[in-house]
């Protein structure tokens, strides 16, 4: 049978110029295809459509392509991380190269409308589905509005006013104009508020990973501050805060709690990060299943690539004998680290100092001490300190930069797999050494976590003129980390960035918050030692895809300033 694959881009439609009947040919007749109006017969047929919306959502941060890891466009090229092998071009290391023609805005322009599509035809068609329950119809017509809501929450923060399309898209279209970023948030506003409605309360989820309406109070939470309504940004945070149902983390737990570590690094081992594990903690969280059809756990293809992305080459390293000071990649080192993204200065020293007994920056989650492994170096046994500034003494051509940048530097530890690399990614399982397979990272993956609902009250608390309030919730999440106190006064949207950076750095998008605050250029103007050196004030916003504008003949579709 012929499949047709519905998703609808804006760019969608310039195909037919010679003369002849468009609307006869656009017409068609579903007969031995599956379309939307002949695949959505049964609630399943709904509930399918709407775990494709999970599946895409999941896919948004970790999908690979030609341009790279898809989480990567998120985080390079900010405050906290830059390219680790060519950092002054590659990774947005140079502004100068974006344009309305770069792949990267494009990519993430087409799959967030594709989700619009998709939810959108959930929305406009769930009405001609005969039910037996009710709230099944509601819970999975809440999701579908939240899930349109979560992709124009990202269009507005990275692109600003774009096209609001909120009827499911019958023919191709070349008209379309921008809305303005205050109207898409106003479109988020009004959708999340319509999927809080009918998404269960989080003790009646039915299972780990779908949806609550405390995930829809988080979101709405922040884009009720990017609508300047503080107070209902707070009332929204609340809600899920003062949920009996949530809670910080504060002692061991899960699959780990019985080896020496602490309760921030077991937030991140396998299998801990639902509340079927014991977890109060994670809000949403993305589901992947090694190995598995449809888990998102393809050693081969698909799963997230954060271990072999965000960890140094280490194994590359060779001590000033020559000889290699590592057997080779191995699972008590973290993995098969690439260097591809290397964190900025900022986030390895600068928001420490001051916190010398923040967990957070434990060797238990950020490896700085590494020890020698290969019996051939005159250095086996020996410990590297990265807390020394003479570590790379032991590095052959330390002066290099690139020793520091891809081969060389601490290992962010929640992103691995460290001692819990399947069977099947061993090459010795005697040394530990791993197989080149051995590269993504199988755990389930917080989209929303507890921690960052009270960094956004916090926000919305300093935005509404209380640095008390403020300065208790960043406490909050402090207290756990057994990081000071900080005071009223210290309260302001730096120290908010630094403390989601030290409690969130690789859950969130870097890049979203930093646009949604319009801060983008400025904290990499300071810390990104080299996209810093050319980040203008409007890179603040990715352009509008040339091609979207392009294909757009029946109206003008405007460009973002300052780009061409």
């Amino acid at each position: 049978m012929k499949i047709l694959r519905y998703t609808l881009l804006l760019s969608l439609g310039v195909f037919l110029t010679q003369a002849c009947n468009e609307d006869e040919i656009l017409r068609e007749e579903p007969l031995d295809f599956l379309s939307p109006s002949n695949a959505f017969v049964e609630p399943e047929h709904v509930a399918s459509a709407v775990f494709q919306l999970y599946n895409q959502a999941r896919s948004y941060y970790a999908d690979n392509t030609s341009s790279g890891n898809f989480f990567t466009h998120f985080i390079w090229g900010t405050d906290v991380a830059m390219h680790g092998r060519n950092p002054e071009v590659d990774g947005f290391g140079d502004y100068r190269i974006i344009n309305s023609q770069s792949g990267v805005p494009q990519e993430r322009w087409e799959k967030l409308y594709e989700m619009v599509y998709n939810a959108n035809v959930v929305i406009n068609r769930i009405e001609e589905v005969s039910f037996n329950e009710e709230a099944n119809k509601q819970t999975l017509l809440g999701e579908a509005y939240f899930f349109r809501a979560w992709a124009y929450r990202h269009l507005g923060h990275l692109y600003g006013g774009v096209p609001l399309v909120t009827e499911e898209t019958l023919e191709p279209q070349r008209d379309f104009t921008r809305a303005t970023r205050q109207k898409v948030y106003e479109q988020v506003k009004a959708d999340l508020e319509l999927a809080r409605e009918r998404l269960p309360e989080v003790a009646e989820v039915d299972a780990d990973g779908r949806l609550s309406k405390a995930a829809a109070d988080h979101v709405l939470s922040e884009i009720l501050i990017s609508l300047e309504d503080y107070q209902g940004a707070i009332d929204a945070a609340s809600r899920v805060i003062d949920n009996p149902n949530f809670a910080l983390m504060t002692e061991r737990f899960g699959s780990r709690a019985d080896e020496p570590g602490d309760v921030y690094w077991d937030l991140f081992r396998l299998n801990n990060q639902n509340r079927s594990a014991g977890n109060t903690e994670g809000i949403w969280v993305m589901q992947v299943e090694y190995n598995t059809p449809g888990g998102y756990g393809d050693p081969n293809g698909d799963a997230r690539f954060y271990e072999r992305t965000l960890g140094p080459q280490y194994n590359r390293a060779q001590g000033t004998d020559g000889n290699a000071l590592f057997l080779g990649p191995t699972t008590y080192h973290g993995g098969r680290g690439q260097g591809y993204i290397r964190p900025t200065d900022l986030y390895f020293h600068e928001v420490w100092q001051g916190e010398e007994g923040d967990i957070r920056n434990s060797n238990f989650n950020i490896l700085r001490r590494w020890v020698v492994d290969n019996p051939e170096s005159e250095f086996f046994g020996d410990t590297i300190d990265m807390n020394n500034p003479n570590y790379v003494d032991f590095v052959a051509g330390s002066s290099e930069r690139q020793d520091t940048l891809q081969y060389f530097y601490p290992f962010v530890l929640k992103i691995s797999m460290i001692n819990n690399h399947y069977d099947t990614e061993f090459q010795d399982e005697a040394t530990g050494e791993l197989a080149g397979s051995a590269r993504r990272t199988y755990l389930d993956w917080y989209a929303v976590r507890l921690a960052e609902t009270y960094l956004l009250r916090a926000e919305a608390y300093l935005k509404a003129g209380d640095q008390a309030a403020a300065a208790a919730d960043i406490n909050a999440v402090r207290e756990r980390a057994n990081a000071g106190a900080v005071s009223a006064g210290e309260a302001d949207i730096d120290l908010i960035l630094d403390e989601r950076a030290r409690e969130l750095f690789m859950e969130e998008p870097r890049r979203v918050t930093l646009a949604r605050l319009g801060l983008l250029y400025d904290r990499t103007q300071r810390y990104n030692p080299y996209a810093g050196a050319t980040i203008e004030p409007h890179n603040n916003l990715w352009p509008i895809p040339f091609s979207e504008i392009e294909r757009n003949t029946l109206a003008e579709l405007t460009q973002n300033e300052g780009y061409d």
